[in-house]
């Protein structure tokens, strides 16, 4: 029943907006603002491109996320997916950090003269950070930005991952990622 639920908003979601999103409905009632507090996002293979968090407590689900090329060369830039934390991180909330990194589990294919170079994590629509893509389980500072240090943590975020297409091979070259991580630090 859950997924015939999450289905049918999914398909609600994605004819009235067009781009895959994650919402979440529990607002987490916070004591102490200069507490670090952190919410962890898993970017994963799921039905259709968007899923919705119930509960701020258990990880929210987005869809893989890919980019294919149609014959070109140079920088390929992902179809992207947002990360709407409004209803889950409180109002007045500040970033701390946010790390994001694909975990070693996690399936990733790529054409053979293609690679996987960033995230391009954007705020707002306007601020965009660059984090290089790692595939690990114990992610470093490498994995971490501070770009967006006292903005606010509550808003719509956007993540997309950049890469390059060397060479052609197949005239549809490309990548795909079916998950990935990202932690959001605040305070």
């Amino acid at each position: 029943m859950k997924k015939l639920i999450y289905s049918g908003l999914t398909a609600a979601m994605v004819l009235s907006i067009g781009m895959p999103t994650t919402l979440a409905s529990e607002y987490i009632p916070t004591t102490d603002d200069n507490e670090v507090k952190s919410i962890e996002v898993s970017l994963e293979d799921v039905l259709d491109t968007s899923l919705y968090a119930t509960n701020p407590t258990n990880t929210s689900v987005l869809s893989k996320d890919f980019a294919t090329s149609a014959g070109q060369t140079g920088k390929v830039t992902s179809i992207g997916q947002y990360v709407d934390l409004t209803k889950v991180i409180p109002a007045k909330s500040k970033v701390v950090s946010i790390t994001i990194y694909c975990p070693t589990d996690i399936k990733v294919t790529q054409s053979q003269f293609t690679t996987i170079d960033n995230y391009l994590i954007s705020y707002d629509g306007s601020q965009s950070a660059t984090v290089k893509f790692q595939k690990t389980n114990s992610p470093t500072s490498t994995s971490k930005t501070t770009f967006f240090k006292d903005k606010d943590a509550n808003v719509k975020w956007f993540v997309q991952l950049e890469g390059i297409i060397l060479k052609q091979q197949t005239g549809m070259d490309g990548f795909t990622v079916f998950g990935s991580k990202m932690i959001v630090e605040y305070k």
